[in-house]
């Protein structure tokens, strides 16, 4: 593990533990909105925590046409991560923290890396400094793909084409200026 994963996990405990030791108030604990929601009570900053696992079981059968063979059984761990996500100092200002715990996140080492893991997949500081305008900072996913930019966790069925990981940069460190408009909308006037 190397120097910064410790930093951002040692950064996290000890937020929590002043969480814990400064009477903050947990504001919202519903399904699907992360397992712990803190905002401090003179709002200058809030926490979302939302652990999230996906597994997979697979078992084939040999047949031979007329009855089947030994069943063979296999168990994955697709994605174990922990997201930390919310404000500070202003609604304007957002982080997004995502550890990955799976071998498939830590199994990611390359010689371009100096063989490290990929634990540390995104830590990102977003800024709305205008109306639809967001100055973004840190390592996360690329906007150019719409097949990557949605999480796995969103998704029904599988969704994703089979190219999509070779043909995709997926994470990177840099600054990305972003803006949000809608397109087609029409307007009515009476």
């Amino acid at each position: 593990m190397n120097k910064i994963s410790l930093f951002l996990i040692g950064m996290m405990l000890t937020g929590a533990f002043s969480l814990l030791n400064a009477q903050q108030g947990v504001n919202e604990i519903s399904f699907g909105k992360g397992l712990l929601n803190y905002v401090a009570k003179d709002n200058t900053f809030s926490v979302k925590f939302a652990p999230r696992f996906q597994s997979r079981f697979n078992t084939v059968w040999s047949h031979d046409g007329s009855e089947y063979g030994d069943a063979k059984h296999s168990f994955l761990v697709r994605r174990a991560r922990l997201k930390f996500s919310g404000w500070a100092y202003s609604p304007k200002l957002k982080y997004k923290v995502e550890i990955g715990l799976s071998n498939k996140d830590l199994g990611g080492a390359n010689s371009f890396t100096n063989n490290a893991p990929r634990q540390l997949l995104d830590a990102v500081i977003m800024w709305n400094f205008a109306p639809n305008w967001s100055l973004w900072a840190g390592q996360t996913k690329l906007p150019g793909n719409v097949e990557r930019v949605v999480s796995s966790s969103s998704l029904q069925f599988i969704d994703r084409s089979i190219l999509n990981s070779k043909f995709n940069l997926d994470r990177d460190t840099g600054i990305q200026l972003r803006h949000k408009s809608t397109w087609g909308s029409t307007i009515v006037t009476k």
